[in-house]
């Protein structure tokens, strides 16, 4: 185990374009560009001071030369007020030109001392990050926030106090004309004409109240009435081409998306529910998961996401929900097909040998799933839909020593032993193989020259491998097929505002559908796609085969297990997969004793998280299967 977990945080960190060094890079590359556009003085700002510069200086003009065309004119000495007031908007006029420069001084040593710190640690290959972005938070800190909100609070009393000066200013200048020049008495003439003509028919009378009361609300009304942000944020699990695919395919259709793909998307989710602050929809393979956030009271319906499906027409299999108008809360976005072996063109071994198999179990975050595939698979064939369902669902004793799992787990043992460096070797491979921990690497099947592949239809490469069902060729085989594993990717919605609603029927559409399915990179669930792309001729041969098996509805397809259970059980459940590979690979076999221990350890955990209330309702209540159980 220790060589798997080294592997496993090797890949973490190392792993072109999603791993933790990679992806810290492009973090530092993406904020010191965000830094230096919003350290930089822009047009707004520099535009806002020389205006309020202009201003003030006019206004100090304006007051010294009524002062003098009235001392002029009169031959009286200024009233203090008018001479205050003057004085007053001049300093203020040079206050402002300070803190002008002030701001621009401090935005600039900013941006120069973080991008410095950015640059440094790009340099260094970000080898201490954590010191890296430490330093560049205590610039932020130290040489942008308190400069600047030491000019944000004298901007404020500036726009207060001056206003206030400016207006005592003008008003002291009107009284004291009108008290201390008497003689020449201010013409009001002209506003009670314009006033009288304003107000002379009774339509202008309405249009001038009108304009009264929208100088009054617009400026409350207008943000109110502005549409809300329309770009989408969407938390999943594709990344790298995959995740451009998704961007590009709803950019395309008029939706703004700021799309987060990361493997560790259970502990992200988590942590951006718990701080308050979380994605508008989560899309994920992990229906259990989901099911636990919709007992929370987490997700909202999707009622109308879902206008204009009709979910018995369109939808059918394990992939549509049970539930009615407000109790739908996930709803799938694509399909996979697992119970199926990829054969290489021009390889051959024996099924039953480990070695003529190609085998990893490593991941960014969740190492040991391909593992958990091959058990589940072997369940299903060997006891069918029915014990599968409720091994799923957390109702199955993972220790019967005469129950399903226990076979199940032995046989996939027994098939590791026949090659336990083979089986060493799985530990630390990238389930992706080899190459994935390199840029541009090749294909798994063609590195190994492997003669089979147990994976889903998304490992699909350019090796030509063709597809056909696992059950005639798993361990202790060939088994009847009673069943196709199958898995999605389902989006839940946790902020029902209208651009989400809108992304989402975007999303469920079938001409969106059509459209990510005809890339051939996804499979679809919507039944029209299905029939259209497995019968249309000319069409990918890999294609038409994975939809034909998803139309079979005469054979039961069934949702990944693993995806189905709790997030604890899940976990544990992968963690046993690896505990079992490292145990063949030390000792060349799986004894009985380890066996135990590791179901017993299982169960302990499922005994341990089993839902009470709403939660267990809802866990036991999942889809797992379609046809009969």
């Amino acid at each position: 185990m220790r060589s798997e977990k080294l592997a496993e945080a090797r890949a973490l960190l190392k792993r072109p374009d999603t791993g933790i060094l990679a992806r810290l890079e492009q973090i530092a590359r993406d904020e010191q560009s965000r830094a230096r556009r919003l350290a930089e003085p822009s047009f707004p700002l520099v535009a806002a001071w020389a205006g309020a510069l202009l201003a003030l200086g006019a206004a100090a003009a304006l007051a010294f030369s009524a002062a003098a065309v009235v001392r002029r004119r009169c031959g009286r000495v200024l009233a203090p007020a008018i001479l205050a007031g003057g004085a007053g908007i001049t300093l203020l006029a040079g206050l402002s030109a300070g803190l002008a420069v002030h701001t621009a001084l401090a935005l600039d040593g900013t941006r120069d001392d973080l991008a410095g710190t950015l640059r440094t640690g790009l340099a260094a290959g970000l080898g201490d990050a954590s010191g890296v972005l430490d330093t560049a938070q205590k610039t932020v800190a130290g040489a942008g926030t308190p400069a600047l909100s030491g000019s944000g609070w004298w901007n404020v009393a500036y726009i207060v106090l001056g206003g206030a000066v400016v207006c005592a200013t003008v008003a002291g200048l009107v009284v004291r004309l009108v008290q201390d020049y008497p003689r020449r008495p201010v013409d009001w003439t002209w506003a009670r004409r314009i006033g009288r003509a304003a107000t002379r028919t009774r339509r202008r009378r309405r249009a001038l109240a009108l304009a009264a009361v929208l100088t009054v609300v617009a400026p409350v009304a207008v943000p109110l009435a502005l549409p809300s942000d329309p770009v989408v944020t969407v938390l999943g699990t594709w990344t790298g081409q995959e995740a451009q695919r998704f961007r590009t395919l709803m950019e395309d259709h008029g939706i703004k998306v700021d799309y987060e793909g990361t493997p560790a998307q259970r502990e992200v989710l988590l942590a951006r529910v718990q701080a308050g602050d979380p994605p508008d929809i989560a899309i994920m393979p992990g229906i259990g998961e989901l099911a636990g956030y919709g007992a929370d009271q987490l997700l909202k319906p999707l009622d109308d996401a879902l206008e204009g499906i009709d979910p018995e027409r369109d939808y059918a299999g394990p992939w549509k929900p049970a539930g009615g108008k407000g109790a739908t809360y996930w709803w799938p976005v694509n399909a996979n097909l697992k119970s199926i072996v990829w054969r290489t063109p021009g390889q051959r071994g024996p099924a039953a040998d480990l070695a003529s198999w190609c085998l990893g179990l490593g991941e960014d975050g969740a190492a040991g799933w391909p593992g958990t595939d091959w058990i589940e698979d072997l369940l299903l064939q060997d006891a069918g839909p029915g014990p599968y369902t409720r091994w799923a669902r957390g109702t199955v004793d993972w220790t019967d020593r005469h129950g399903p799992v226990r076979d199940a787990w032995r046989r996939w043992a027994d098939f590791l032993a026949t090659d336990r460096k083979h089986a060493a070797d799985a530990l630390t491979t990238d389930w992706r193989g080899p190459g994935a921990l390199k840029k541009n690497g090749g294909d798994f099947r063609e590195e190994k020259h492997c003669a089979y592949e147990h994976q889903g239809s998304f490992a699909r490469g350019e090796d030509g491998a063709t597809i056909e069902d696992s059950a005639r060729l798993l361990p202790g085989g060939p088994h009847p097929r009673r069943g196709y594993e199958v898995s999605g990717d389902f989006a839940a919605l946790f902020d029902d505002r209208e651009p989400a609603q809108r992304a989402l029927r975007v999303l469920f559409s079938q001409e969106v559908q059509q459209d990510w399915a005809d890339e051939g990179t996804m499979y679809s669930a919507m039944t029209p796609v299905m029939e259209k792309i497995g019968g249309r001729e000319g069409e990918d041969d890999t294609a038409r085969a994975v939809y034909r098996r998803f139309r079979q509805n005469d054979v039961p397809r069934c949702l990944d297990a693993s995806d189905v259970m709790r997030p604890m059980l899940r976990d544990a459940f992968h963690e046993a997969a690896l505990k079992t590979v490292a145990a063949v690979a030390g000792d060349g076999s799986l004894s009985q004793a380890e066996l135990d221990g590791i179901l017993k350890g299982v169960q302990s955990v499922q005994n341990a998280d089993t839902p009470t209330g709403d939660g267990e309702s809802v866990n036991r209540k999942l889809v797992v299967c379609s046809g009969a159980l």
